[in-house]
């Protein structure tokens, strides 16, 4: 393996269409890069709805309560000139395709005005292959892959992420014709955990080809989506959950006003979730022994979740600072 190491500043799920201060929040991110003096930026998606909210071809009867009220309200916010700040920051700056990317677009408009090379793609740094990937399919009544569209995808809730098999190959080739140690990022947690990879057998099947020619390849794998810091080790190789820069959505039952009339009225689902005090993101260094994760631990906006009657599962205003060899 090379040894030269490689850092990158790594955010996700920002929302500026959910939150008051997402333009601060970025702002803190890229200042913190240029602190850290990182070798790239990436984010994990879900960084903002890239175009208008007025087209939406989710049925009304599961349309969720973000999408109808964006809908109803377009948020104050210069979207597309943070879109411009982030893709002019001076070093190397990537995106993953999110699922709300296409709440209200399609990919291909997504792809463009982001400026990325494709739905999956890959690119070097420093002696380390890093692919990106597009989990954002469902599987249709005809048990046909679809991609999301423009808030599709949420008729078909329990069929949802997949890797298609083309998507597939084109890893399982571009892998195994790497002579570099490979980091993949998805949206969307690769493993088979509540909104997870359905196909995650498939893909296991795929990677034990890879494996085969080289077991300690694929070292780790990125992902946001569920607004969590969590780390764990699937065999033999590191899956890395990236908190919300933002927030941990839950929804109208534990709805709670936290700000003042005017702003709750402007950003109307930011009552439905719970916001963090200050961005959270994390700087992630990778080396030939193991990650170092230097994160930014925060707190909630008052009321805490635990004073609003929240005990359902854990949840985090932060991202863990943290080593952690490569499984060997």
């Amino acid at each position: 393996m090379d040894k030269k190491s490689v850092k990158f500043g790594l955010m996700s799920d920002l929302h500026l269409d959910i939150m008051h201060d997402g333009a601060d929040r970025l702002h803190d991110f890229l200042r913190a890069c240029d602190e850290q003096q990182v070798d790239f930026i990436i984010n994990n998606g879900d960084f903002c709805y890239p175009k208008d909210t007025s087209k939406c071809l989710c049925s009304e009867k599961n349309l969720p309560v973000n999408l109808a009220n964006a809908m109803k309200i377009s948020t104050p916010v210069p979207k597309l000139e943070l879109l411009a700040e982030f893709n002019s920051y001076h070093k190397p700056h990537y995106h993953v395709l999110g699922n709300h990317e296409m709440d209200f677009c399609s990919k291909e408009e997504t792809i463009q005005l982001y400026g990325m090379p494709g739905a999956y793609y890959d690119f070097h740094c420093n002696g380390w292959h890093f692919l990106v990937l597009d989990s954002n399919f469902f599987k249709n009544e005809k048990g046909q892959l679809t991609d999301y569209y423009y808030g599709n995808y949420f008729d078909y809730r329990s069929e949802q992420p997949y890797l298609p098999e083309s998507q597939l190959q084109w890893m399982k080739e571009t892998i195994m014709s790497s002579e570099e140690p490979v980091v993949m990022f998805s949206h969307q947690p690769l493993l088979p955990v509540s909104r997870g990879l359905k196909n995650y057998d498939r893909l296991q099947e795929v990677l034990d080809e890879v494996r085969k020619e080289d077991p300690d390849k694929i070292k780790m794998c990125v992902y946001g989506h569920i607004h969590q810091d969590a780390l764990s080790i699937d065999r033999g190789i590191i899956h890395y959950s990236i908190n919300s820069i933002s927030n941990h959505w839950i929804g109208p039952k534990y709805a709670c006003r936290r700000f003042s009339e005017e702003t709750e009225e402007k950003f109307p689902n930011l009552q439905y979730v719970f916001p963090y005090e200050k961005p959270i993101y994390g700087m992630v260094t990778l080396n030939e022994e193991g990650l170092h994760i230097e994160g930014v631990e925060g707190t909630f906006f008052k009321p805490l979740p635990a004073q609003i009657g929240f005990d359902e599962y854990e949840v985090s205003a932060g991202v863990r600072t943290r080593s952690v060899s490569w499984p060997r």
